[in-house]
């Protein structure tokens, strides 16, 4: 069936980007935004893991009686990078019930059947990104990305008991998964006379719709596919593996990791549509961003491929956007979620590891090596939210927009957790350091929960509480405020760390391996004749060993000043 080059009609564009229904008092929805994370994606897994339990043993507690009459929806969750990741494993896991890892539970750093304890701690290490094995007759990456290919297999293949679905999940879950493109995608943009400009937009996301066990699914958003269980028939539907390819697409850290070869349907891209700024009368409006179709012809055809091709790196080397997806999926693309504590019923919560003090770049001239690291830095930084975003997310009168980021005494962000060093890379050599992050992100969501995540006790959210429920589950809230998910039973006990991972890690047992990888890395790029070959065995020789010192170095000075 030939793609249609029609823009979206209005009735089109109001059903699926415009128009949400209203919510009946009683009722709450909030959307995961997962910010970009490398190793210490483990803090964000266990914050999700935790939050997971608190919902769960909530809603058992409503069902026997024992809890207020209230309901909280997860309605969407969307991921960037290393948070792509943990939302791909959140996909699966909330199919199951399985069991939560806390400090008492699982002594060590050995295996569970916990998918993002396992996937974070026990299968992403340096080791496994080390290894030459994958240098054949080309370089892929700068690392080894098999792990990633054994972490995204892991993922897609657990399941722990029956299948199910859960009450607080909405029916379908949407999660979302960003991108950048290599190869973009061709927009026009019309200025009439016959003006037009054309550009290439490397910024890109993917929809998944997730059917549960017991639900169902009529009608998909045009822009999505759908993934289920079992043997259930449903439109649009893709497969697990196919939804993994994305993972591990997001995670791919551009040079770091190898790229990935994507493909997915190229209607999706009818179906880009972004609100425009009010006009002199207050009304605000959208565009619809229409591709440049001839630009995407094949060389000879004559016709728009159904299926788009293109190779994609992590999603955070642009800026997709993430919370506004997330912002606009609960509130509808020209709304807003009522910010005011007596009045909030949807709500975006954003977990980011690094949302404390950013170091700054140099400030003179430097070396190459150095101008090269400030460059990945300054990329990163900028492409990862809109400053607006993260000034909503912070502000203390905005109950619409949440924001969990590491806390361990007077310590914040990036100097709270043991995998901050290195870009966030020196996790992946130490996993008491991930383990240690992973613990400390179920205790700040066990705080965030009872402390933050709470409105003003007149929210119509609360209506069916009694002033006993009121009294019984205040908890930490505050006067005048009540949690939007009191914990019970299991969640209501106080999370505990590990020690502080101080003498974990002895950098020197990598050298040789770094050593190793960047010989096979220089030999490789050399290759191809006897005077390139004894080049290149000089060079490696002479270099393998400063190289190795230099990162051997950066994670001893990393380990000083953290007081590991």
């Amino acid at each position: 069936m030939p793609i249609s080059r029609v823009p979206p009609s209005e009735t089109e564009i109001r059903k699926w980007f415009i128009d949400v229904p209203d919510l009946a008092p009683g009722n709450f929805e909030f959307a995961l935004v997962l910010g970009g994370t490398v190793s210490a994606g483990a803090y964000t897994a266990g914050a999700v893991d935790f939050l997971i339990e608190a919902l769960d043993c909530l809603s058992k507690a409503q069902q026997e009686k024992r809890a207020p009459d209230h309901r909280v929806r997860l309605k969407l969750i969307a991921g960037t990078s290393g948070g792509g990741v943990n939302a791909a494993i959140a996909a699966r896991a909330l199919a199951y019930d399985y069991p939560h890892v806390t400090r008492a539970t699982l002594p060590g750093t050995t295996a569970s059947s916990n998918p993002f304890y396992d996937t974070r701690i026990n299968i992403l290490r340096l080791d496994g990104f080390l290894d030459t094995t994958d240098i054949g007759n080309e370089l892929k990456s700068l690392f080894n990305g098999q792990p990633v290919d054994d972490g995204a297999s892991r993922i897609i293949q657990f399941a722990h008991g029956q299948a199910r679905s859960r009450d607080w999940v909405a029916a379908p879950l949407r999660i979302i998964l960003t991108l950048t493109s290599l190869r973009g995608v061709p927009y026009r943009t019309n200025f009439g006379d016959k003006l037009s400009q054309s550009y290439v937009d490397h910024a890109d996301f993917i929809r998944f719709a997730l059917v549960y066990p017991g639900q169902t699914l009529d009608e998909p958003r045009p822009d999505e596919l759908v993934l289920g269980f079992g043997d259930t028939r449903l439109p649009q539907a893709t497969n697990w593996e196919h939804f993994s390819e994305f993972a591990r697409a997001t995670a791919a850290f551009p040079i770091g990791f190898p790229a990935r070869a994507l493909t997915r349907p190229t209607e999706h891209y009818r179906w880009r549509v972004v609100a425009y700024p009010p006009g002199p009368g207050g009304q605000s409006s959208y565009l619809v961003s229409w591709p440049d179709w001839d630009a995407m012809l094949p060389g000879a055809g004559r016709k728009v491929p159904d299926d788009w091709h293109f190779l994609a790196v992590d999603g955070g080397a642009t800026d997709n956007e993430p919370l506004q997806l997330a912002r606009t999926s609960l509130a509808g693309l020209l709304n807003r979620n009522p910010r005011d504590p007596q009045t909030a019923n949807r709500a975006v919560w954003l977990i980011d590891p690094f949302a404390g003090l950013a170091p700054l770049g140099p400030e003179g001239v430097t070396t190459f090596p150095v101008e090269l690291g400030a460059v990945a830095m300054t990329l990163t930084q900028q492409t990862r939210y809109n400053t607006a975003d993260l000034l909503m997310a912070g502000d203390e009168n905005v109950f619409s927009r949440f924001m969990l980021t590491p806390s361990r005494g007077n310590l914040m962000g990036e100097a709270a957790i043991a995998s901050g060093g290195l870009g966030a890379f020196i996790g992946f050599a130490c996993p008491a350091f991930m383990r240690f992050d992973y613990l400390l992100g179920r205790q700040n969501c066990q705080q965030f929960l009872r402390e933050t995540f709470v409105l003003g006790e007149s929210n119509p959210l609360f209506t069916n509480w009694s002033a006993d429920d009121k009294s019984k589950f205040r908890g930490r809230a505050g006067a005048g405020m009540l949690p939007v998910i009191p914990l019970v039973d299991e969640a209501a006990v106080d999370e505990t760390l590990d020690p502080w991972p101080k003498g974990k890690l002895d950098p020197e047992r990598y050298r040789d391996a770094i050593e190793t990888r960047f010989r096979a890395i220089f030999e490789l790029e050399l290759s191809g004749g006897f005077v390139k070959s004894i080049l290149s065995w000089v060079g490696a020789h002479a270099t393998q060993r400063q190289a190795a010192d230099y990162v051997i170095g950066a994670m001893k000075g990393y380990l000083k000043r953290a007081g590991l």
